[in-house]
């Protein structure tokens, strides 16, 4: 297996890839990335396994959750394994790799995962590796929800866990 940061020619790749697995991604989020990683906001790396493209992981130093963001905790966002490549330690390596990056600037790195059956693996995998929730609840969209507030179960409805480096 290869880790390796994302370049600008990999866009298409993994575009193409995520549309083949029926897993569609817009051009534009990786474009978005690419710019980001150039300012020094965003780290991107890609996981290779064989000669084959398997999956990206992302690390941006401020995160849109205000609580992280005041924290200074940065998150590992968009960790994404193609379907036939899950099973093999891909998305661990991914996590290990950004958490790699996130020890030399600070001792702790956070991330969110959504609440329905589609994030099992993501949430198991987590805890797994030794995050723990923030104790702040769930929120939907980076706000804070209160009890009897309805939202939809959608990837915006997420817990939010913190992991502590060595």
């Amino acid at each position: 297996m290869e880790i390796r940061p994302f370049a600008q020619v990999d866009i298409p790749t993994i575009v193409t890839n995520f549309a083949n697995a029926d897993w569609p991604k817009p051009i534009s989020t990786f474009q978005t990335y690419w710019q980001e990683q150039a300012e020094g906001v965003r780290q991107v790396w890609i996981a290779h396994l064989g000669q084959q493209f398997a999956g990206y992981v992302t690390l941006s130093w401020k995160s849109n959750y205000k609580s992280f963001y005041d924290q200074g905790i940065p998150e590992i966002m968009d960790l994404n394994v193609l379907p036939s490549f899950r099973k093999h330690g891909v998305g661990s390596r991914l996590l290990d790799t950004a958490e790699a990056m996130a020890v030399t600037k600070t001792n702790r790195v956070g991330l969110g995962v959504g609440l329905y059956p589609g994030y099992s693996s993501a949430q198991r995998v987590y805890v797994q590796h030794g995050y723990i929730p923030d104790g702040r609840g769930i929120t939907y969209n980076y706000q804070s929800i209160t009890p009897s507030n309805n939202v939809p179960l959608d990837d915006d409805l997420v817990l939010w866990f913190i992991k502590q480096l060595s």
